[in-house]
């Protein structure tokens, strides 16, 4: 008896404690620059399936290329162009730090689309939004 009584709080603590954590949720600092802090805790707070939603955006919602690699292999006809801030341009070395939110491209429904990188050597591939919700529900 008196063991059931220290292992059910503690069985109890083991199931309560996990299920708490996956309901946190952690704005990437990414979102915080693109949309301003009260809007990300406004999102946080009432959608956070949202905030977890453009954590995984900010993440998988695009490639970087080099543009011999896209000449060579791909080759995309009706390619768009963009310049990059000097923040962006920067992170292309570490793509962590790189925000495609901050590029004002749009991304489109069901197709591929690419984008030259006009300041650098690189091309950008932007997943279809299709591509990018089935891969995220997939996910979670």
């Amino acid at each position: 008896m008196l063991m059931n009584k220290i292992i059910f709080p503690i069985l109890c603590m083991f199931l309560v404690i996990p299920a708490m954590a996956q309901t946190t949720v952690q704005a990437d600092e990414r979102l915080i620059d693109s949309f301003g802090a009260a809007r990300v805790q406004t999102m946080t707070n009432q959608t956070p399936d949202s905030i977890r939603y453009y954590n995984y955006f900010l993440n998988y919602s695009y490639e970087i290329w080099k543009a011999e690699d896209v000449e060579k292999y791909v080759n995309p006809t009706n390619a768009g162009s963009v310049i990059l801030s000097e923040d962006n341009l920067a992170a292309l070395d570490n793509l962590e730090n790189f925000n495609i939110l901050k590029t004002g491209l749009k991304w489109s429904q069901d197709q591929v689309l690419w984008f030259k990188i006009e300041n650098a050597d690189f091309y950008i591939k932007l997943m279809s939004v299709n591509y990018i919700e089935k891969k995220f529900k997939a996910g979670k």
